[in-house]
């Protein structure tokens, strides 16, 4: 685990981290949890869930600097995160800082917007992730 969680940081120091590589990451800490061995100790459903949603946020990044139609759907949302809540407050919060614009909501949920510089989403979309991934690290220390 902590090979994984050193790849992940140094990917997002690197400016290379993909939404699938922490997908994939939150995959293994959700198996690990189900199995009653934790991969990491002190890992919370919430540090899950910001994660997934960070996770949503950079593959819209993705897409939009790849200029590919949104693959992403409202079932894939519903289907990995359990708080929309916590997905509205972090829209909110792009929205806020201007990093988006033209922010509509569908009926299944998600959020579907425009992202005027997309090099500033993705540094605050980063940070997110990086703030989410030291906090694991921390308490798992502790």
């Amino acid at each position: 685990m902590e090979e994984q969680m050193k790849a992940l940081k140094e990917k997002l120091a690197d400016d290379t981290l993909k939404s699938a590589e922490l997908f994939a990451f939150i995959d293994r800490l959700k198996a690990s949890m189900r199995e009653g061995t934790p991969i990491v100790r002190n890992i919370s459903h919430i540090n899950i869930e910001l994660l997934e949603t960070y996770s949503f946020a950079l593959q819209k990044y993705e897409m939009t600097t790849e200029d590919k139609d949104s693959e992403l759907r409202a079932a894939d949302w519903r289907e990995r995160i359990d708080d929309f809540s916590k997905l509205k407050e972090f829209v909110d919060d792009l929205q806020k800082s201007e990093l988006i614009t033209n922010v509509a909501w569908n009926v299944g949920g998600m959020a579907i917007y425009d992202i005027p510089k997309p090099e500033a989403y993705k540094d605050f979309v980063y940070w997110n992730i990086k703030n989410v991934l030291d906090n694991i690290d921390l308490f798992d220390q502790v």
